[in-house]
């Protein structure tokens, strides 16, 4: 898919428009493209399908809350993996207390059990993402040999999990209150914790 067309950012737009006003099941491709300003037949050739889209919108929440990060992080010492997850967290943290994530999550919820792959979309495109990107922080620090081996999926779990369960006590069961921010998340606090969990090399410091 071709992230920078112009098409396919009309059709993200109406899509996230229409979703939040409807929901998912009620709005039809033709709707979407009526509403994008194109064709059925340009939507099609853009996405496969109007899972496909929702799922493009999610992800697309998630990473435009996302500074850009043109080179890898450095990796030579405790204090550069803590500072690395730190901003992977923050980052992760902000787009899935997005209010139209929120919104749209909540959708996703609602649908799933009528229509099992909307959930599954979802799961491919946001928590297996989130997942990947704590699992290759973690690979880079060993890779620099700064910490011993380990299982990185479990890792990975154990660092992402409890920021999807902030979200998810605090944020998504939490009725919408005007005014009312959501509760905030310690997050360096959990990032140290974590850290207790990893064995790093004698030499580390």
């Amino acid at each position: 898919m071709k992230h920078d067309d112009a098409k396919v950012r009309q059709i993200r737009a109406a899509a996230k428009t229409l979703f939040l006003r409807h929901g998912f099941a009620k709005v039809s491709t033709a709707a979407l493209a009526k509403e994008a300003g194109v064709s059925k037949e340009t939507l099609y050739t853009r996405y496969p399908s109007k899972e496909a889209i929702l799922a493009d919108v999610l992800e697309h929440l998630i990473t435009t809350t996302e500074e850009p990060q043109r080179t890898a992080p450095v990796m030579a010492s405790r204090t550069d993996l803590e500072h690395a997850l730190r901003v992977f967290a923050d980052r992760l943290l902000a787009g899935l207390m997005d209010r139209e994530y929120v919104e749209l999550t909540r959708i996703v919820i609602a649908e799933t059990p009528r229509l099992p792959h909307v959930g599954e979309t979802f799961r491919h495109a946001v928590p297996e993402r989130a997942l990947a990107g704590a699992r290759e922080l973690l690979a880079a620090a060993r890779d620099a040999e700064l910490i011993e081996d380990m299982d990185l999926d479990s890792a990975a779990l154990l660092l992402v999990s409890p920021l999807v369960i902030h979200v998810v006590f605090h944020v998504l069961l939490v009725a919408p209150s005007a005014g009312e921010p959501p509760k905030a998340m310690d997050v360096a606090a959990h990032v140290a914790l974590f850290l207790r969990t990893i064995t790093f090399k004698e030499d580390a410091s």
